[in-house]
């Protein structure tokens, strides 16, 4: 199975649950400085790859663990998915999780002053901000779905 983290940009809200996911982020202990700057770092290089599809890792489960930017069109994406696995007669079961409405609008602002090479300080503060702020919220949302591919690998058994 292939667990797909969609946000608006891959590398904000996206790789932030990826992270819940494989455990590089702990439940109740917000990262260090350092952990933090490294998320920026790669949401600057790579906050504007749409579409492509990054993988992050494979989880306790041997689940692969992706994550896309997708801007607006999640459902496109995951349609389109789907039916190319029917019409090469994949197997392997693809789960897709739209967390755009989770990560907020702050990411959105972040990747328009760093595409304008507005002051890089000033965002990765906002950065940091954003990651505090979103930090209780994506861990319970993750488990929330890791609970769902548990339940859904109970029935396919």
């Amino acid at each position: 199975m292939k667990v797909i983290y969609c946000g608006y940009r891959g590398t904000y809200g996206a790789f932030l649950f990826a992270a819940f996911h494989l455990g590089f982020y702990k439940e109740n202990s917000i990262p260090e400085k350092r952990q933090i700057e490294k998320h920026f770092e790669i949401c600057r290089l790579y906050g504007e790859q749409y579409g492509n599809l990054i993988y992050v890792g494979v989880d306790e489960e041997l689940r692969e663990v992706y994550i896309l930017g997708c801007k607006r069109y999640f459902s496109v994406v995951k349609k389109a998915q789907m039916h190319i696995n029917k019409m090469f007669h994949l197997d392997d079961t693809i789960y897709h999780v739209d967390v755009r409405k989770k990560e907020g609008i702050l990411p959105r602002i972040i990747g328009f002053l760093l595409a304008h090479r507005i002051n890089r300080v000033i965002c990765r503060k906002l950065f940091s901000y954003w990651i505090v702020r979103k930090y209780p919220c994506v861990s319970n949302a993750t488990k929330t779905v890791k609970e769902r591919l548990k339940t859904m690998d109970m029935k396919k058994r």
